[in-house]
């Protein structure tokens, strides 16, 4: 049973949107257009691993956390996958890459080879699990439940092949993933009741804590004026469109629209941060009508302050309104 569903990273989607808003001839693009690519490939990796758990046949209750961010005492951490059985407790980390990698036992190194025959030093999964259940497990004993979290390591590529697996945690292709949770279900004995089980899923999902907003463009350096304006059309991703008689028409496919104003304003959110005044509203939609901008802040947002000249909105989190945009550019 899934009780907490993967959404829409925010880093991702960030990227996604800066990277179609800013001239290839920036000098920070190179590596916006990196990051971005590597953010997607990580998000896609862990939807397919969503869609292959959807195949397990287990035979006691479990519970699945997606994108749990936890925080116990000082120490926070983000766990890709989390699966909770009254028999053991997995913490799933997710690699999609390409290559043959090397887990060394002795440097504590993870790397894989280049074209070259070159190492190149990535970071490293088995200090991230060894973290992730570091902190699991006080939680577990803050609660009185003795118990223990296992980790495993995912590899989702096919074209990604351990060459030096790790030694302290089990990696596996995503291929046997499936067969090895059903696996360990089949070898591992009850640990605590189902009514346990289920209390401790839905007590890690109450804290779980929510993504902290931040502005992608003040995290790249990059200066306002660089970043292009308009509403992105939701068919083509033209941009920008134009307000015609209470629609966004595009001038690239035709496509017409009456609240594609609301997709950018999410974007608008997750390039410069939640707050917003009408002002910058009208400059980032491109409309000249500061009636039209209160109006759409009025109804999508959350007035911070009002004794202003322009009053300042806080945007609501609402990043599934970027579904259709952020499944096409996992096409890419």
């Amino acid at each position: 049973m899934i009780i907490k569903k993967r959404g829409i990273p925010g880093a991702f989607a960030g990227l996604a949107s800066l990277v179609s808003r800013i001239s290839e001839s920036d000098e920070m693009f190179k590596r916006i257009k990196s990051d971005y690519k590597n953010s997607r490939a990580g998000f896609a990796g862990e939807l397919k691993v969503d869609n292959y758990l959807k195949e397990l046949e287990l035979k006691m209750p479990y519970y699945v956390l997606q994108n749990l961010n936890i925080k116990v005492g000082k120490k926070e951490v983000q766990i890709d996958t989390l699966l909770i059985h009254p028999n053991f407790i997995l913490v799933i980390e997710i690699k999609n890459m390409r290559g043959e990698f090397y887990f060394d036992p002795v440097n504590k190194h993870f790397y894989r080879l280049n074209d070259e025959g070159k190492k190149e030093g990535m970071r490293n999964p088995e200090a991230q699990l060894s973290r992730s259940t570091t902190i699991i497990n006080s939680f577990l004993r803050n609660i009185g439940i003795e118990m223990s979290a296992n980790g495993l390591i995912v590899f989702v590529s096919r074209a990604g092949i351990v060459m030096q697996a790790s030694e302290n945690w089990k990696t596996i292709p995503i291929d046997s993933l499936v067969e090895y949770i059903e696996f360990l279900e089949s070898r591992t004995k009850r640990v605590i009741a189902n009514e346990i089980c289920k209390r401790l899923a839905f007590e890690l999902l109450t804290e779980d804590r929510l993504e902290k907003p931040f502005s992608i463009v003040d995290y790249y350096n990059i200066s306002v004026d660089k970043v292009k304006k308009g509403v992105r059309c939701p068919k083509c991703d033209y941009i920008p469109m134009l307000r015609k008689h209470s629609r966004w028409c595009c001038g690239k496919c035709g496509k017409e629209s009456r609240d594609a104003h609301l997709n950018t304003l999410q974007e608008y959110r997750l390039l410069f941060g939640p707050e917003i005044t009408s002002r910058s509203a009208i400059e980032f939609m491109q409309h000249d009508s500061i009636y039209f901008a209160i109006r759409v802040l009025n109804n999508n947002a959350e007035i911070k302050k009002a004794k202003t000249r322009y009053r300042l909105f806080q945007i609501r989190d609402e990043k599934h309104l970027l579904s259709e945009f952020i499944r096409e550019e996992l096409k890419k």
